[in-house]
């Protein structure tokens, strides 16, 4: 009886055993079966991006080498770098050929007088470097002007306004759906505006040296303006970008004094906790939208040789939404069902792309929703509270700041699609 007891524990365990086999087979088989999947459709998506580009490329061989197109580079993360150090929206012309050089201040040129008059100047490659290094000079100095009135424009701002610096706890920032720190200090202000006064003497001292240099045949004044065209067209950017900047100071200004005046008002922890809900929620839709608005202006630069990858661009949620939808059971089967059928895969992507953008707006709104459907329960919790601050007060102080948030958000993504178009 127990023999027969251990012998049916054995088989039990056997059959277990040989089941959880069976099991972590199947696992391995499945995840290989994906993965094998996978390598598949990313080689056959880089295959035929890869033909494609290469018939771009030759059908927009011409069009590259035309005054028109030349250096003009549509790689947004350029941009995203300029907001640490605005000299990467800064052309450097002394790493450029004196050639590349030539046809850049041959596309400036419109009047046929100036452009008899930079032909002579052509035909002397000394002449040439030495116009070049005179472009880099003035180049610097103009990047010093514009550096010295941002920093003159931070220092009246804070005498006339009081904007100067602000800061609050990484904590306070994260619950809140803000920035940790706006703005610089007096000080420091004071010693930028001084710097950048000092770069200007050394690049006007700089100029100086290099006229010195060229021969007394060439007009130098009217060098100057042909340089000076050239340098403030290369430097619209760059313009565009410190006013950007000018403008999301006093909004994230404006949004920490928002915050503190929603808090003075001693609101119920009911309350606060709703605000950050509502606040969290148009932070997140925001910042959706902004990846949408970018994920669809690189659609539309897409078929240039000279736009960035996908990768490039750093959407974190738009990728996380792309992939979600290339791997899901459904999406593969129709992956399937375009490569018996024969289609372009370019098509396919054509396909995903629309699909992950309406998914995108469908998330953002679900995030709208989120702010409202919070409103709605302060305003019913508020039926229950007699004392102040009223439900009104609260209300008003909480849309007062996600206004601001959507207007800052709505302002950036605009002006940063405007610096990109330049490009």
């Amino acid at each position: 009886m127990h023999s027969n007891k251990n012998q049916s524990k054995v088989k039990i365990r056997k059959n277990k055993l040989n089941q959880g086999q069976h099991n972590r087979q199947g696992q391995y088989f499945k995840k290989k079966y994906h993965k094998f999947h996978r390598h598949t459709i990313s080689n056959q998506i880089n295959y035929q991006l890869k033909q494609e580009n290469m018939i771009e490329m030759n059908e927009m061989k011409s069009i590259l080498i035309s005054e028109e197109y030349l250096f003009r580079k549509k790689c947004y993360p350029s941009h995203i770098r300029s907001n640490i150090d605005p000299t990467q929206l800064l052309f450097d012309y002394s790493i450029i050929s004196n050639k590349d050089f030539q046809q850049k201040l041959s596309i400036v040129i419109t009047r046929n007088n100036e452009r008899n008059f930079l032909i002579e100047l052509f035909n002397n490659e000394e002449t040439l470097t030495s116009i070049r290094q005179l472009t880099q000079s003035i180049n610097k100095l103009n990047y010093s002007i514009l550096q010295h009135e941002q920093w003159t424009y931070y220092y009246n701002l804070g005498i006339r306004e009081g904007i100067w610096n602000g800061r609050v706890s990484k904590k306070m920032a994260l619950i809140n759906s803000m920035c940790s720190t706006y703005g610089r200090r007096k000080i420091l202000i004071e010693q930028r505006q001084k710097y950048f006064q000092q770069q200007i003497e050394e690049n006007t001292s700089e100029i100086d040296e290099h006229l010195k240099q060229l021969s007394t045949s060439i007009d130098a004044n009217r060098l100057i303006e042909i340089i000076i065209d050239l340098v403030c067209q290369d430097q619209n950017q760059l313009r565009l970008e410190f006013q950007r900047r000018r403008s999301m100071l006093k909004f994230d200004a404006k949004d920490h004094q928002l915050v503190e005046a929603f808090y003075q008002l001693k609101p119920r922890q009911t309350e606060i906790h709703s605000a950050k809900i509502i606040w969290k929620a148009t932070d997140d839709e925001q910042k959706l939208r902004y990846e949408i608005d970018i994920f669809k202006k690189w659609l539309s630069d897409k078929s240039s040789s000279t736009c960035c990858t996908f990768q490039d661009l750093a959407l974190t949620k738009i990728n996380s939404i792309l992939i979600n939808l290339l791997f899901d059971k459904q999406c593969l089967s129709t992956i399937h069902v375009t490569m018996n059928k024969m289609k372009s895969i370019h098509t396919f992507i054509n396909d995903l792309a629309i699909r992950t953008i309406s998914v995108a707006e469908e998330i953002a709104q679900t995030y709208l929703q989120k702010a409202i459907d919070e409103k709605t329960k302060i305003l019913n919790n508020g039926k229950k509270f007699k004392k102040l601050p009223t439900v009104d007060t609260i209300i008003t102080a909480i849309e007062n700041r996600q206004t601001n948030m959507v207007h800052r958000a709505q302002y950036n993504i605009a002006r940063i699609l405007h610096i990109i178009e330049m490009k």
